[in-house]
């Protein structure tokens, strides 16, 4: 007979409650004799529920239409039904005492264990209720159970009139401290035990969406929100889920929050977002006044900073003190140390990407903040209501009054300036097409007396087309124009002279993504970069100068690639991001190339010279980039993740000083300067403890770098036709250990984290061929954040920061020629190291009331930058004068403590 599968199997709930069992899932031995000759499967099961005590559960349009026929004596009831199923695709499972679920091999090969029976029971129990509860929405049905017990959620976020997606709101279960974040198409995914949940949505501007569910199975939920002025608490932009350090797939990946930013100590009360980064283990610079940061042992170049998808050349303003991120405009900020998804190439460390935020449909908002150094504002607002908007962010710093109060008369006459300024406009083409325009701009200028000055700046283009084909098949396309132009100046003596570097591209990018089913998201795409740069031009500043002009042939390269990138939820415990990248590079024409005898760069070897006409592939190179990256959940507090990548390089930043400076050189791969490539590993362990109160996770990784270049001693790599013969190439290592300790919530709370690493080279002709320190080498770095936070308006922090001195090459010791001229003998690449570095900085906000009424919020935050007022040294250089041997010199940027107040305001 047909039954309702979830009708037959609260009956066979009542009956497993109420007979005698004699174990949890195992039944009373029953054998059966039968005579049933070609009838139906239902006719066959009707036959046997009225000779013996069965109860068959089934549902009619799962089993097969063809007759059958049962013909056994005596034979156990087991053996006799796999018999009758041999030839189809079903098979059973014993529930109990004598019921028998007929189901797809699929299902019953899982292997049910206690959870499942518990959630079964559980699923049942919710059926039982016999009056409807209101705002209850049923996920699954009980008959689709996994044997976990546990369910995948895919859901979509909306808004109520349009049907839009809601993007970055957040989703929280209740009770159970779990959550996560819609992303840029409206969707989030969860894991939940079967059962009845509350799901809290919240989104700014949003009223927030309190929801019901009642989760049988793996299913999809679509929920629907109304913008309304609501007073909400301020958004954690770029929220992440309570357990998102043991539960998200992704090795070496961090997200930042953007509140907590804004509350850090921060250089004259700047709040900014790779100061922010700093204190993630494994991530590191060389001090104040280096432009960029280090991650994993890796150079600043080999890092892709991304503001959506432009690239950035320079993620710093001020030679490092401020960055290059407006954090009033910022959605999402995430970093991938090593362990690279397949939608990011072109570098070999890590990928830094921030994502801007859309302005405000509905109503006009104007947020920004005041400070001794520099200032801010952002203003937002509809152009169509609730069809198109706007949001425009502008800095500027006006620094050079506080060089004056300075005695030194070389830093009263110096000045520093920057500013830099964002615009993005998004237009809702229809229900599911979003188009986003968007600008960036941004100019550095410093100038230190009368010895030295920096000139910089970038300007950036976007358009990104977004469409919605279904609820789980969407595309992003973006085309970025950029360029980024440097000088630097000389202006003293015989060498004033002016140096111009730029580099420039334009980038095109289709992404699709795909979720074809429950637990599965699919990533692919295609990508291409068209490089044009001037690797140098110089002439002279003045009259007296005796430098000759001169400048180099612009260089051309096209960086293409397609990627694929799935998500995997194999089961509750196991997920799996994988993919492959195949990457391809054309060095270009117009191109005067010269050749070497046997191939081997030098000015000696030279023999020839070979023209390329434009658009002439003068070199090409591929890279097939495997990435993968694993989690697996033993409890819902423990994981462990491991991970591996081939990444590839096809650009590099060529300096020869202790750091990259805002104007060094970018070199396009060439013939004779190969792309650096790298293998990537990593191990993790994860932990979380009280209710992911605390968080813990300690990393291990692990870097092999080929095809790496370094400079020959006494190179001159400015504006020189022939820099392949200043270069050597050679290897890299870089592997370590990364600690962190979090804690989330609490009157005090803040991380602590410590990374042990070490990164070396390895090139004949430096170091007698031995393994030597890199630049940036750090043993020991640790960072200390503790938040005093006793209510919510106002909190206490501070920040400790300790990192061991980099490695320098300085001379040990010296002799006189004949004619008395001191000469000096250096030590090897980088055998001595600079004082270690250690600052803390302290800082009280005061955060923006909470009363409704209020349309005009402000807040404070008051800082202390250096309390202690350390004199860090930045690099030390050595002077010698006819009558004393070398002696060396400590230079700090700075060396006292710099207090600052900042004053925010946002309109409601």
């Amino acid at each position: 007979m047909n039954k309702h599968i979830l009708l037959g199997l609260l009956i066979l709930y009542w009956i497993g409650s109420t007979v005698h069992l004699y174990a949890q899932n195992q039944a009373p031995p029953l054998r059966i004799s039968a005579q049933l000759v070609d009838q139906t499967l239902p006719d066959i099961f009707q036959s046997l529920e009225k000779q013996y005590p069965l109860h068959f559960y089934y549902r009619a349009d799962e089993l097969p239409k063809g007759k059958f026929s049962l013909q056994v004596q005596d034979l156990a009831l087991e053996s006799a039904l796999q018999q009758l199923l041999n030839e189809s695709k079903l098979g059973f499972f014993r529930y109990r005492n004598y019921g028998v679920v007929i189901a797809p091999l699929e299902l019953v090969n899982e292997g049910f264990n206690a959870d499942y029976y518990q959630a079964l029971e559980t699923g049942l129990n919710a059926n039982a209720v016999s009056t409807p509860v209101p705002n209850l929405l049923q996920i699954g049905d009980v008959r689709q159970l996994k044997a976990s017990g546990k369910a995948k959620i895919s859901g979509l976020i909306q808004q109520q009139k349009d049907k839009s997606p809601v993007v970055g709101a957040t989703v929280r279960v209740l009770k159970l401290d779990k959550g996560s974040v819609s992303d840029e198409n409206g969707r989030f995914d969860l894991e939940l035990p079967v059962g009845k949940h509350q799901l809290l949505v919240q989104y700014v501007g949003n009223a927030e969406v309190v929801q019901d569910i009642q989760v049988f199975s793996d299913g999809n939920i679509t929920l629907s929100m109304e913008s309304a002025a609501v007073n909400l608490d301020e958004v954690v932009v770029g929220a992440r889920a309570v357990d998102a350090n043991v539960e998200n797939v992704q090795i070496g990946a961090t997200q930042l929050d953007v509140r907590s930013i804004n509350k850090l100590p921060a250089f004259m009360g700047e709040a900014d977002v790779i100061k922010s980064l700093l204190l993630a283990p494994g991530v590191s610079s060389i001090g104040e006044g280096a432009t960029g940061f280090n991650v994993r042992g890796g150079e600043v170049d080999q890092n892709l900073v991304l503001q959506d998808e432009g690239i950035i050349f320079n993620s710093s303003h001020a030679l490092g003190f401020f960055s290059s991120f407006n954090s009033d405009l910022i959605s999402r900020v995430t970093l991938y140390k090593s362990i690279i998804p397949a939608q990011f190439g072109g570098r070999l460390a890590s990928v830094l990407d921030v994502e801007m935020r859309d302005g405000n449909f509905e109503q006009f908002r104007i947020k920004g903040g005041v400070g001794p150094l520099s200032s801010r504002i952002a203003v937002e607002g509809p152009v169509i209501p609730k069809k198109a908007s706007f949001i425009a962010g502008f800095r500027s710093s006006y620094s050079d009054w506080i060089l004056q109060t300075v005695r030194d008369v070389d830093v009263r006459n110096s000045s520093a300036f920057f500013y830099d300024a964002n615009l993005r406009y998004t237009h809702k083409l229809s229900d599911k097409n979003t188009l986003i325009l968007a600008g960036y701009a941004a100019k550095d200028k410093f100038i230190y007396g009368d010895n030295f000055g920096f000139d910089y700046q970038t300007t950036t283009g976007q358009a990104t087309l977004k469409q919605i084909f279904s609820q789980k098949f969407y595309s992003k396309f973006a085309a970025t124009l950029s360029q980024y132009k440097s000088t630097q100046y000389d202006y003293s003596g015989l060498d004033a002279s002016q140096l111009d570097n730029n580099i420039g591209f334009l980038s095109l990018k289709e992404q699709l993504s795909l979720q074809p089913k429950a637990g599965l998201q699919l990533d692919a795409g295609v990508s291409a970069i068209l490089y044009q740069s001037l690797p140098g031009a110089r002439r002279p500043l003045n009259d007296l100068s005796q430098v000759f002009a001169k400048s180099l042939e612009k260089e051309r390269g096209l960086e293409s690639a397609a990627f694929l990138n799935a998500e995997w939820s194999v089961s509750s415990a196991l997920q799996i991001s994988g993919g492959l990248r195949l990457g391809f590079y054309q060095f270009l024409g117009p191109k005067t190339v010269f050749e070497y005898q046997n191939e081997i760069p030098s000015l000696l070897n030279l023999i020839d010279t070979t023209v390329y006409g434009k658009g002439k592939t003068i070199a090409t190179y591929s890279s097939l980039e495997p990435r993968v990256s694993a989690r697996y959940r033993f409890s819902p507090a423990v994981s462990v993740k491991l991970g591996y990548s081939r990444t590839a390089q096809f650009i590099n930043q060529i300096f020869n000083s202790d750091s990259p400076t805002p104007t060094s050189q970018y070199q396009l791969s060439t013939a004779y300067i190969e792309p650096t490539r790298s293998h990537n590993v990593a191990l993790g362990y994860f932990q979380n403890f009280e209710d992911n109160l605390w968080e813990s996770s300690i990393e291990i990784y692990g870097r092999a770098i080929d095809a790496l270049f370094d400079y020959r001693d006494f190179a001159e790599l400015n504006v020189n036709e022939h820099l392949e013969t200043e270069l050597l190439k050679g290897k890299g290592r870089a592997y370590g250990m990364e600690l962190s300790l979090r804690k989330n919530r609490g009157l005090v709370h803040g991380m602590l984290s410590y990374t042990l690493s070490r990164t070396e080279r390895k090139i004949e002709g430096i170091s007698r061929g031995k393994w030597y320190l890199s630049n940036f080498d750090k043993p020991h770095d640790l960072s200390l954040v503790l938040n005093y936070q006793y209510n919510q308006r106002h909190t206490v922090t501070l920040n400790f920061t300790y990192g061991t001195g980099r490695p320098t090459t300085a001379p040990q010791g010296g002799y006189r020629t004949q004619l008395g001229v001191p000469v000096p003998i250096y030590s090897e690449r980088n055998a001595l190291r600079i004082p270690d570095y250690h600052r803390m900085d302290l800082a009280y906000t005061i955060g923006k009331d909470h009363r409704k009424n209020n349309k005009f919020k402000t807040s404070w935050t008051i800082s202390l930058y250096n309390v202690y007022a350390r004199k860090n040294a930045f690099s030390v250089y050595f002077t010698q004068t006819p009558f004393t041997a070398a002696q060396a010199n400590r230079l700090a940027i700075l060396g006292s403590v710099f207090p600052s107040v900042t004053f925010n305001f946002e309109t409601l």
